[in-house]
């Protein structure tokens, strides 16, 4: 099933910042591989910012899933491997994006209880 593009909405480099390296907190943000942030999920060790970038705007583009919950869209798409989630929010300005992550795939891992856990692809959540 296809959806609206959502490829108006800026990636900017403040959230690319924020999605690969995180915020001072360790709570918020920072997926990249080797950060070991509690709960997170880590892109594959092989991907570079430009990846997440051209994964993110591929979810942009061509969502292969849309979820509505309260004031948020979470788009979901498969790029190469890896499972991407981005999610959207809007202001008085528009959409704009709130954060963007892997939810598994070849090379993602989670961060629990001090483990690195692999997650293989799962795609049941493309499924309505």
């Amino acid at each position: 099933m296809a959806f609206e593009s959502f490829a108006h909405v800026p990636v900017t480099e403040e959230l690319l910042r924020h999605v690969w390296e995180g915020e001072k907190d360790s709570i918020k943000g920072g997926h990249r591989h080797g950060l070991r942030r509690e709960g997170k999920t880590e892109f594959p060790a092989d991907w570079d910012l430009a990846m997440v970038d051209a994964s993110i705007r591929a979810v942009l583009s061509l969502p292969e899933s849309i979820r509505v919950r309260g004031p948020e869209l979470i788009c979901f798409r498969q790029v190469g491997e890896v499972l991407m989630k981005v999610i959207l929010r809007s202001n008085s300005a528009g959409l704009f994006i709130f954060t963007a992550y892997p939810v598994s795939g070849h090379g993602v891992i989670i961060n629990q209880k001090g483990k690195a856990i692999p997650c293989p692809l799962d795609l049941s959540v493309l499924e309505f």
